[in-house]
């Protein structure tokens, strides 16, 4: 009764709104997608679905709102499966049918009764399959133009398992997220800030987090329901890391501006890992003026590539000492010295650190993570591979927009 009575109401609501006045003409012209028309009996379909789904405020502001989001995604859809047609691809029905039978699995829905109740309502669950047939063809198009044109190397693979290993000591935290992109057609940052309130608004009414990320979200993770997974602080952004470290599990975050847009962010769950990382360390320090100190250590970088051969090295070498730091685990150092050694590899010397005689760099000889929860470099691949593809995604639809002709009625 309640998504049929908000329907109702939505229903109303689009008789007095622009661009969907024109109800006596369903099939009028909301926009051509270079050979592609979407009409007005599209983006009201869309309309009605996504505000049926999410929860939507019924009010004129947010209804504008959602036409503007909707017709952006009817927009970018029309350019996918353009491209999709172009390397002729088939996306056969039941591929269609088993993605939203996971997406309304994931929101605890049941299939029948919802369409049902669309059904009720004079809206088509044809609206999300049109969706999922999208991104279905779009994901296939990036992983085949670019999935095999991207190189992951061992050096990329090190730093981040570098990163992973010093903080394995550290919290979990599975997280979700929307991500609101500044673009001018929602008014900038301004618009942005405004679409996220909209957002933890209807999340505060019970609207499903992984249903309006599919349908207002811009980053990659949208077509998972914004799921991102388990990650450890310094995995996301900074901004976004200084948010989930102080919130409690099942609570959802204000909004976080970043540079050209803003996220909403979901804690899912927190866990304490099991696992730690054991360094074997040996020091090096130089006693002199503090930035002579530090250039110096920078210098040695070159001539100290070895634990073995260190103590050696250092003594023929005026005002440099060296010394045994032993093993330590990664919880039992300073987060100072944990972020210096994320960056640097077994047999190099870390960034200087500044003492009041001089400067120390430390030399890392052996790193081992202990315990659970650690990716493999081949789990870390297909990780940092996911991240490059869902840029190439990003930039590639964009370039699509910015090639097509696209005429807004």
């Amino acid at each position: 009764m309640r998504l049929l009575k908000t329907l109702s109401i939505a229903t109303a609501l689009l008789a007095t709104s622009a661009p969907l006045h024109a109800q006596s003409a369903p099939h009028g012209i909301a926009a051509v997608v270079n050979s592609d028309i979407v009409t007005i009996h599209d983006l009201r379909q869309r309309v009605l679905f996504m505000m049926a789904t999410t929860g939507a405020a019924t009010d004129e502001a947010s209804i504008q709102r959602l036409q503007r989001q909707a017709l952006r995604n009817l927009v970018d859809e029309h350019l996918q499966m353009q491209e999709s047609e172009k390397y002729e691809q088939t996306i056969s029905d039941e591929e269609v049918n088993q993605s939203v039978a996971r997406l309304l699995a994931r929101n605890g829905a049941d299939p029948n009764k919802l369409v049902a109740d669309l059904a009720a309502a004079g809206v088509s669950i044809e609206t999300l399959r049109d969706q999922i047939r999208s991104e279905i063809a779009w994901q296939r198009i990036v992983n085949g133009l670019y999935g095999s044109r991207i190189r992951i190397s061992d050096a990329q693979i090190d730093e981040t398992l570098n990163q992973i290993t010093a903080n394995a000591s550290k919290p979990n935290y599975q997280v979700a997220e929307i991500y609101i992109e500044a673009t001018p057609d929602i008014g900038g940052m301004p618009g942005a800030m405004e679409g996220a309130n909209a957002m933890i608004s209807q999340l505060k009414g019970g609207a499903p987090f992984s249903l309006l990320a599919q349908q207002f979200s811009s980053a990659a993770s949208a077509a998972r329901g914004g799921n991102v997974g388990w990650v450890r602080e310094g995995e996301l952004r900074p901004e976004i890391d200084a948010v989930i470290t102080k919130m409690e599990p099942g609570k959802v975050s204000t909004p976080i501006q970043v540079p050209g847009g803003v996220y909403v962010v979901a804690l899912v769950d927190k866990k304490i890992s099991e696992a730690d990382t054991l360094y074997k360390l040996k020091q090096v320090t130089v006693e002199a003026e503090t930035e002579a100190a530090k250039a110096r250590l920078v210098s040695l970088r070159g001539e100290l590539q070895s634990c073995d051969t260190l103590e050696a090295d250092t003594k023929a070498l005026e005002g440099v000492e060296s010394a045994d730091m032993g093993e330590l685990k990664s919880s039992d150092l300073t987060d100072e010295i944990v972020a210096a050694l994320e960056k640097t590899d077994v047999g190099e010397l870390s960034d200087p650190f500044e003492r009041p005689d001089g400067a120390t760099s430390i030399m890392v000889c052996k790193r081992e993570t202990t315990g659970s929860d650690i990716p493999t470099r081949d789990q870390i691949e297909d990780r940092l591979l996911d991240q490059q593809l869902a840029q190439a995604s990003k930039r590639a639809l964009r370039d699509l927009r910015r090639q097509a002709t696209l005429v807004v009625r």
